[in-house]
């Protein structure tokens, strides 16, 4: 019996064995499986995982580019300024945030004002939500019990759980103890407490391991404060060197504003790499050339061991200045353009003239061949304080009714459309109802020359109601008009809108700025005699910029050429008062070109040639001597070959005697070189529309070019 049992157990053994090393077979199979899952399948996944537990990349930017005039004069530069940068731990919350702003509030001032350099912390700044932000952090403890019932607490708990079930966040019970805080509550909030949220606004945007400049502009006294208490705060503070933007030549409005990234445009800018409190280009060139005046940031590299934990001191890979650019706009020129505009409108102020509604005017300077921007301004007068401000930036979004100014487009509208007579008695066209449609006075016959010469309203508006089909009677002493508003008409009225767009009227300029203004169109009227108002430039509205575009292509023979400020950009030069070598230059874009003869275009050129000269309506740009006329007398403008057309628009139904005073000329008329547009809003009497035009062009050729033309 013992030998059976014996030799049972030796039977076992090797079956027992056998299972064993096919157990430890699966193991290491389903080991091996793994391990090639992990390397093949997951490897590049969790390689990549690694290397982001290990290394984290964070950027500061770089001073932006300058931006300086045609002359290389700086019109945007930096300044430099003594600064607070803050390096963010992965582990600091709100309320860690909030207690380090009390520390640094000790040692860095927070201003009151509102209007302070970018970079300087201002209470200003602090919202109502950060208020109650800081209010609930400051009463945690018994806030939610104060502010909510336990049913309600209970009730969020349950909400947020859910959510969270779902892989979502919902702060369910801050949300309502937020809407719960009363005035009386922020009311508690004392001056001190106003400063430390100032600064913990700042705080709280900067990302994690992220050097952030927090506020900049401090002064010695600051900087020694803060310098010596550096150990206090973990490395976490550092002072350093800040840039902000300087405008030594003075604000001009197409420049731009330099701030902290709109909350709108958060997003697009954190895919582009930036911090939520870097400093971006908000408007105009500023914004527009973001991309060329950013430059490269400078790269911070930390390592972080296994734990996240910031291992030693980052490698820093320095950045470069952005790149520079260069404007057509001549700052002593667009100087001197403001302050013509501010000595006509006082001139014009004086009472003798009774301008009391007068407070403004504005003037946009071109290159009629180029399209470059040379000036662009625009000044508005405080009656009561007798102090100018810039609202230059009326000149691209404000539009103005400009009256006869328009008559070159409807003459070059009217040759596309075989409805110019080569001459046409001047006297009233009258209606089977309503005023009349005459020129200022009964001007006799007129060809196209002398009706650009005379401003000939009824030449003008007989062209645009022949388009319309409107039938004139001759009753001898006046013309009867007839027509409807049928479909010819209604087809009339987009001809003339299109034979104006086509020159820049009402149309983008193609001005490189985020934005710009089309004007203002008019319904489609009812009335047929209102294609008459149209053809005279009271109707729909325009911009200065517009105007000048305008005239441009006036000039230029029919090529409308798109408006613009860039004439090149730079790389950063050795020597900052010099520009480094040229990226790019600006290429003139033509938009469009005007398809009106060579011949055509002659006929509208001598008549506003003619506009300058004895019997044109602004004849005194012709003559060797102006007299008393502006606020610059006894000027010789022929000299500069000034050719125009003046504009005054009715644009007050009940006071036909308040207009928008309007000019469009260049020089000189055989070459030209120079084209300006004028509006001056709001007139009753004086002719500083066409001095504001011809003290410009005189100052262009007498300064900038340095001779008059030949």
């Amino acid at each position: 019996m013992g030998d059976k049992q014996l030799k049972k157990k030796k039977n076992l053994v090797p079956f027992r064995i056998n299972i064993l090393f096919l157990a430890i077979f699966f193991a290491f199979s389903v080991l091996i499986i793994r391990l090639g899952y992990v390397q093949i399948v997951k490897g590049k996944e969790y390689t990549a995982d690694l290397n982001s537990m290990r290394n984290v990349d964070a950027t500061v930017n770089s001073p932006r580019g300058l931006i300086v005039d045609s002359e290389g004069k700086v019109l945007a530069g930096n300044e430099s300024s003594y600064a607070v940068v803050f390096t963010r731990k992965p582990d600091q919350d709100n309320v860690k945030l909030i207690n380090l702003a009390e520390k640094l509030s000790q040692y860095i001032g927070v201003s009151t004002q509102k209007n302070v350099q970018n970079g300087v912390i201002t209470t200003q700044d602090v919202t109502e939500r950060d208020m109650k932000d800081y209010y609930i952090m400051q009463h945690q403890a018994t806030v939610y019990k104060d502010k909510l019932t336990k049913k309600e607490r209970e009730k969020a708990d349950g909400v947020d759980k859910l959510a969270q079930d779902k892989g979502k966040t919902a702060n369910t019970a801050y949300n309502m103890v937020l809407n719960r805080i009363t005035d009386k509550d922020l009311n508690t909030i004392n001056e001190q407490e106003l400063k430390v949220i100032a600064i913990w606004r700042e705080l709280v945007q900067a990302k994690n391991l992220t050097p952030t400049i927090i506020a900049s502009h401090l002064s010695d006294q600051e900087l020694a404060r803060i310098g010596e208490n550096l150990s206090e705060f973990n490395g976490m503070i550092d002072t350093s060197i800040s840039s902000t933007r300087d405008y030594p030549q003075g604000h001009y409005f197409f420049l731009g504003d330099v701030k902290t990234i709109p909350a709108h445009q958060e997003d697009n800018y954190a895919a582009m790499g930036y911090n939520l409190n870097d400093l971006v280009g908000t408007s105009n060139l500023e914004e527009e050339y973001e991309s060329t005046l950013r430059g490269v940031p400078t790269t911070y590299k930390f390592t972080k061991n296994s734990k996240g934990q910031v291992i030693g001191s980052p490698a820093i890979k320095e950045g470069q200045r952005g790149d520079d650019i260069q404007l057509t706009v001549n700052g002593d020129l667009e100087k001197k353009a403001g302050e013509i505009v501010e000595k006509s409108i006082k001139f014009a102020k004086q009472p003798s003239f009774g301008n009391r509604e007068l407070s403004s005017a504005y003037a946009v300077v071109m290159n009629p061949n180029t399209g470059a921007v040379l000036a662009t301004v625009g000044r508005t007068l405080d009656p009561n304080t007798g102090t100018f401000t810039d609202t230059s930036s009326g000149t691209v979004l404000n539009g103005f009714e400009i009256g006869s100014a328009a008559k070159p487009a409807t003459l070059l509208t009217g040759y596309r459309n075989h409805a110019v007579p080569d001459s046409f008695v001047d006297k009233p066209i009258t209606y089977k109802a309503g005023p009349s449609f005459q020129s200022y006075a009964r001007l006799g016959t007129m060809t196209p020359e002398t009706a650009l010469q005379k401003s000939s309203n009824v030449f003008m508006g007989h062209i645009a109601g022949t388009i319309a089909g409107v039938h004139y009677t001759d009753l001898g002493s006046s013309y009867l008009a007839t027509g409807s508003v049928d479909p010819r008409f209604i087809k009339a009225f987009q001809i003339m809108r299109d034979g104006y767009a086509i020159n820049g009227l009402g149309v983008h300029t193609g001005i490189d700025l985020p934005f710009e203004s089309t004007g203002f169109q008019g319904k489609i009227p009812k009335d047929f005699g209102i294609i008459q108002q149209f053809a005279i430039g009271q109707y729909d509205q325009y911009t200065p910029l517009q105007m000048a575009q305008y005239v441009s292509t006036v000039a230029n023979g029919g090529y409308r050429v798109a408006a613009h400020f860039l004439d090149s950009v730079h790389a950063p030069g050795k020597n900052p008062a010099e520009l480094g070598s040229t990226i790019k230059s600006y290429q003139p874009k033509i938009l469009n070109t005007v398809p009106n003869t060579k011949s055509q275009f002659d006929i509208v050129h001598k008549g506003m040639e003619m506009v300058t000269h004895v019997g044109g309506t602004a004849s005194f740009l012709g003559s060797t001597n102006s007299g008393p006329i502006g606020p610059y007398p006894n000027v010789n403008y022929s000299k500069y070959k000034i050719a125009g057309k003046t504009g005054t628009a009715q644009i007050d139904p009940n006071d036909l005697n308040l207009y928008n005073e309007t000019f469009i000329g260049y020089a000189p008329y055989d070459n030209p070189q120079i084209a300006v547009a004028v509006v001056v809003p709001q007139m009753r009497t004086s002719s500083i529309n066409t001095t504001i035009a011809g003290d410009i062009i005189k100052y262009y050729f007498d300064n900038v070019v340095g001779e008059t033309p030949k």
